[in-house]
């Protein structure tokens, strides 16, 4: 008798665990389908566009990334079909979104001045030092920051655990390194600030207004694809400014920001960075890039 009250314990103990072990696994399975949808929908987005049905491919891309959140492959992707549209507003953006979260690309780099050349807009001039600070996002130069603060102080700390451990020329250098990236660091992080400031006209023919209301007049008209500041918002408007000074007042909706504010994510391991597109298709005229 007493065994079998034993043995019964056990199984409940037994299946206890099992239930619980159930529901550890049962979000690793989900995570798994859900990786494979967003695989999936990238896919379709390649096949479509491949097929030359780039609105289908858009509309694959943009699942994908609100399931996935941005990365830098999907936002290639997605500006390429855009490009082939010939919507030159919505693919600088995305070649612009794609070129924030993987720096220095040369084939992202390609077809963002591809695509500003066809809108009729220059490339924009670039400070030698401001190159320099792009080599690394605004989390990068952060990132960067916290290292050389945490290991400044923690020779401070050990040093002062263990006097003398660390001294003379070797305590020197290392302080003065650590000094010097956390200085160089701030300095990334000013520079790389300034960018979440930057919209991009995606709507064609915006024209700009002297104050946010329809009826108000209008000084000018910007082009699709224009990288611009955003300054002001009042009542489904803002107020924008242009690296020529030129200024006014836009539809909210005919501009886009190049780092987005709607909470989505960014995760650059998701997806398989493949991509699509061709450059040189013939004729000399150059399209989009393909890696």
């Amino acid at each position: 008798m007493r065994l079998f009250k034993k043995s019964k314990s056990g199984n409940i103990l037994i299946f206890i665990l099992v239930l619980g072990m159930m529901a550890l696994l049962a979000p690793l399975g989900n995570t798994a389908e859900e990786d494979n949808m967003g695989r999936d929908l990238f896919a379709q987005g390649n096949s479509a566009y491949a097929k030359g049905n780039y609105d289908q491919a858009i509309v694959h891309y943009q699942a994908a990334l609100a399931r996935e959140g941005y990365t830098s492959s999907l936002l290639y992707n997605l500006g390429n079909a855009y490009y082939m549209k010939n919507e030159m507003g919505p693919s600088i953006l995305n070649y612009e979104r794609a070129l924030y979260l993987d720096t220095g690309n040369i084939d992202i780099e390609a077809n963002l001045s591809l695509a500003r050349k066809k809108a009729g807009l220059g490339t924009p001039g670039q400070a030698s030092w401001k190159t320099f600070f792009n080599g690394l996002t605004l989390n990068g130069w952060t990132w960067a920051g916290v290292i050389a603060l945490c290991t400044f102080s923690l020779m401070i700390l050990v040093n002062g655990i263990r006097p003398g451990i660390l001294r003379g020329a070797k305590l020197k250098m290392m302080v003065c390194l650590c000094l010097l990236l956390f200085m160089v660091a701030g300095g990334g992080m000013v520079a790389q600030h300034q960018d979440l400031n930057h919209w991009v006209i995606t709507g064609k023919n915006a024209r700009l207004r002297v104050s946010p209301f329809d009826s108000a007049a209008a000084s000018g008209v910007v082009k699709s694809g224009k990288v611009v500041n955003l300054a002001d918002t009042y009542e489904g408007y803002v107020f924008i400014k242009e690296t020529n000074g030129q200024s006014g007042w836009i539809p909210e909706d005919a501009v886009s920001a190049v780092l987005p504010t709607d909470g989505n994510h960014q995760t650059q391991t998701s997806l398989p960075q493949s991509t699509v597109g061709e450059i040189n298709r013939g004729g000399g005229e150059s399209d989009v890039n393909k890696t």
